[in-house]
């Protein structure tokens, strides 16, 4: 499973639809003006505007900055959510900017979904510092023996065939093989020390992108328990769980064309149509056959 996270690839775009119902609006009076935004200390002194600090950390690749304003804005609104969580969020409007709710239970299921998603994109976009330190050093050796970027990528290219498949590696590539290693002045030893190296910096970013992931797993879990009609938190924790059924069981596939379908009865309901045929169009990519698929148009023997 470890694996199958480390080799997860899949988009992190939500439709700007399905934005719409999000957070907070903060309007800017001179939009053709660039504008510095200074960021409140505290959450519930301006919620519009931390929500949108957070979305820029987010958004600019932040991760770390925007996970720690997350989980301190979390904080600030606990004992507001176990007083009352259908009450109103002090200063939800301030100036131009407002919550689009304002309800203490679907800020904090929204203030989860976010941690979520900062979570997902760290983990997606870890990348080890001594892996790539390996290969620079690896690559300015090559180049002092005269060797360009293709010849360096043809070089490695054939190893790893030789290695991963040496039933097909065949005489032409291994006599080019031998002589990319002669004129380099290295041995097949040292690409295997250089894999290896490689290799365990790999798993190390590995169990950090399984545990990011997992977490985010659980912030999305926890915005739709608070908030069951919060569509975009089922319709990312759709997109974690898509990517993982493509390497995985059908397991996963089941549970996430569940989110998929929750997210689209929500939107459906909201008569958010845009955002409804994108989150169908998903279902559709992870499952054309998918009992769900049936079920959204009304066929009772899904």
């Amino acid at each position: 499973m470890k694996k199958v996270f480390f080799l997860l690839v899949l988009s992190l775009s939500v439709s700007t639809s399905l934005y719409t119902d999000l957070y907070a609006e903060v309007k800017d009076r001179t939009a053709h003006k660039k504008t510095e935004i200074t960021c409140p200390e505290k959450f519930l002194n301006n919620p519009p505007l931390y929500f949108y600090c957070i979305y820029s950390d987010y958004h600019n690749h932040k991760f770390d900055s925007g996970i720690e304003k997350a989980e301190k804005a979390l904080r600030e609104i606990e004992p507001l959510y176990r007083k009352n969580p259908g009450a109103k969020v002090p200063n939800a409007k301030v100036g131009d900017a407002r919550l689009k709710d304002d309800r203490v239970y679907k800020v904090k299921s929204d203030l989860h979904m976010l941690l979520g998603m900062l979570y997902f994109k760290k983990a997606m976009n870890l990348k080890s510092s001594e892996e790539k330190k390996t290969f620079i050093e690896f690559e300015k050796k090559l180049e002092k023996k005269g060797f360009n970027y293709f010849e360096t990528a043809e070089l490695m290219n054939l190893y790893i065939m030789k290695k991963l498949f040496p039933e097909a590696f065949n005489e032409k590539q291994k006599e080019i093989y031998s002589k990319l290693l002669k004129r380099a002045g290295i041995s097949e030893r040292e690409l295997d020390r250089l894999y290896e190296e490689t290799r365990k910096e790999e798993e190390k970013v590995e169990e950090e992108r399984y545990s990011f992931i997992s977490k985010a797993m659980k912030e999305f879990q926890t915005a739709v328990k608070i908030d069951p009609d919060n569509a975009v938190a089922y319709y990312q924790m759709g997109n974690l769980l898509s990517g993982i059924s493509e390497e995985s069981a059908g397991e996963d596939s089941e549970v996430a064309e569940e989110a998929y379908y929750k997210a689209a009865l929500i939107l459906k309901r909201k008569g958010d149509k845009t955002g409804y045929k994108e989150v169908v169009k998903k279902l559709k990519l992870l499952n054309p056959e998918s009992r769900y698929l049936k079920l959204l148009k009304g066929k009772k023997d899904a």
